[in-house]
Parts: C-alpha cells; structure tokens; sequence
C-alpha cells in the first residue's frame, strides 16, 4: 500500500535532507535513550478561540505533545514552550493560557524548562517535550508483524464530534457546553494523553509490537504502521469503540460514525500492535479492568489496510480523508 499525502511527502523530503535515522516516529529517540518531540497549535487550524477557552488551548498545547511521549511509551520529563501572541493580547489573557499549560503540565509531572515569547498576527502555540525511553523499552511504528493483534485505547471519532457540536451550539446561540455531549466537547477541548495506558502495553510486551498516537485520525494511524513495518492489517470496523455522543452526533450531522471514527482525528489515543500469546495472556490472566485496549484487527502480510464489517468486505480505506496538517 502506498500512503501518499502532502505531509508524508514532505517528512519523506526532509528525510532526505537530513539524517533521517532520528525521523519518523512521533519521537526522535535520542542517544542516551532520550525522547524529543515538538507540536505546533496554530490559531484557526488546530483551535477557534470562539470554541475553545484560553486554558482550554494552553492545556491542549502540552497534551498533544505528550502523547507523543505516550505513543513511544516514554516517560514525559521537560517542556519548552514558545508562545506567538497577537499584538492585541491583554495580561489577562496571557495568563489564562499560560494557567492551561501549567494546569497540564502538573497533571502529568513534567517541568517546564523555558521557551520563548514573540509577537504576531495570531495565537500559535509551539511546545518541545522531553522524555525518556521507558526501562521496559521503546514503542516504534516499525516493528508490527503479521499475526500480531492491532489493538486500541479508548474510543474514536469523539474530538471530531464535539469539534461539530460547538460549532453548532455557537450557530444556535445555545451554550457550548450543552449536558448531554460533555464527553465530545471535553475530548475535542483537553484530549488526556495515555502515558498510563502506553506503560501498561509496553511493560506487558518488553517492547515487542508497534505503537503510535492516533492523532491525524485512526486510518493515518493504521496505514502509517503498516507502511513503516511493511505489514498489512484486517480491521474489523464494529469492533472500533464509538462513543454514544459521537455516535447520536453523527446521526444529526447526518454522516457515518466510521468516517469521523477513522478520519476524524485529534482524539488522541493510542493504535498498537501486540503479539498474539501477549495478548491472550493479557486478556485471560489478568482482570479486564486492568487493560486498558481493545482488539480491532489483526496484522497480516497483506501490504494493505483492509476493513471488513464482520465477514463482509468493508469499504476501501481513504487516507486522503484524515486531518491535513499541510495546505499546499
């Protein structure tokens, strides 16, 4: 399967520019086993200021990079946070984003160790985090095989969901925060990055298997993987979690749940990989409430992502579908 899109392209590039060997998971794993990763939140493309508060945007900023720490199974440590600010941004206004951030940043227990502050025509939040490889090892894309059980944390098409919700609730003046769709509003507004879950996975593997953050949505997630391992998968489309909300969200936008689920993106969780006698052990010897993942697929030599929907044939995966980070 080949996945062409503008930023793999670009990445692919860059590549070869550079010496990529540091290139190409969601972390540059360093010598000394330090983990490097960075993530720019610009202003009208990863949040709406009149969808989102300004803590909501500082928390986000750092959570985006620390499930990059998550999907390598790292151990998150330090952060270094570059702030553009509009010329029209008050004092106030500064320190509500900067309370997200920090409101974040001791949720999970890492530091913040410096940055910069410069001034701009919008809002753009860049933040550099630094990790260390967990002691159990260091969670890659390139390392599926066939055979292997594709397995997930959490539920998926929900940030897109909520992301719709409010946009609606800000069209009908109602408030945005409406009761009955509080678990799509706060996945799309503070996603929760699955350090916990990721050094679940890995301590139960020894660091055999793959693992990435599902970021540009599921299907990205699931093609990246099988690209970088040269894997192919089986994914079985009613076994990927859908939350009520986003499932009553999609029906009155009047789309597919499995379109926002797969290319939906920025719900954050994690997509992995995970040898079959692992994950039998998992599942039987332990209590269910202590794994965290569900099993959608399995890994096979195929080359290609394939979705079925029980034993029928699914529909062909689309990656152009998922969430573009590059516009030209």
């Amino acid at each position: 399967m080949t996945v062409v899109t503008r930023e793999h392209a670009l990445v692919e590039q860059i590549k070869e520019w550079t010496d990529g060997r540091f290139i190409g998971d969601d972390c540059a794993v360093l010598p000394g086993q330090q983990l490097v990763t960075a993530d720019t939140l610009v202003e009208g493309t990863h949040f709406l200021r009149a969808l989102s508060s300004l803590e909501d945007i500082g928390w986000k900023s750092v959570a985006v990079n620390l499930s990059d720490i998550a999907a390598m199974a790292g151990r998150p440590r330090y952060l270094v946070v570059c702030l553009t600010l509009p010329r029209v941004f008050s004092k106030e206004q500064f320190n509500r984003l900067y309370s997200g951030i920090i409101d974040c940043a001791n949720t999970y227990k890492v530091r913040i160790v410096g940055g910069d502050l410069t001034s701009g025509p919008i809002l753009v939040v860049n933040v550099t985090a630094i990790g260390d490889v967990h002691e159990s090892g260091c969670m890659l894309r390139s390392r599926a095989k066939p055979g292997e059980i594709v397995v997930v944390t959490g539920n998926f098409g929900a940030s897109t969901a909520g992301l719709w919700h409010l946009k609606q609730s800000q069209l009908t003046s109602s408030k945005p925060s409406a009761p009955r769709f509080l678990h799509c509003s706060e996945i799309h507004r503070r996603p929760k990055p699955k350090i916990a879950e990721a050094w679940s996975l890995v301590k139960q593997t020894n660091g055999q298997g793959a693992l990435m953050d599902a970021s540009d949505g599921l299907a990205d997630a699931l093609a990246q993987i099988s690209r970088a391992s040269g894997v192919g998968m089986d994914i079985d489309l009613q076994r990927i979690p859908i939350h009520i909300e986003t499932a009553r969200l999609a029906s009155d936008a009047r789309v597919n749940a499995y379109d926002w689920a797969l290319y939906g993106g920025e719900d954050y969780e994690l997509v992995g990989c995970v040898p079959e006698a692992v994950w039998e052990s998992w599942v039987n010897d332990h209590d269910s409430s202590e794994n965290p993942f569900t099993a959608i697929g399995r890994v096979t030599n195929s080359g290609s992502v394939q979705l079925r929907i029980g034993s029928k044939k699914g529909p062909e995966l689309d990656i152009a579908k998922c969430f573009q980070q590059i516009g030209f």
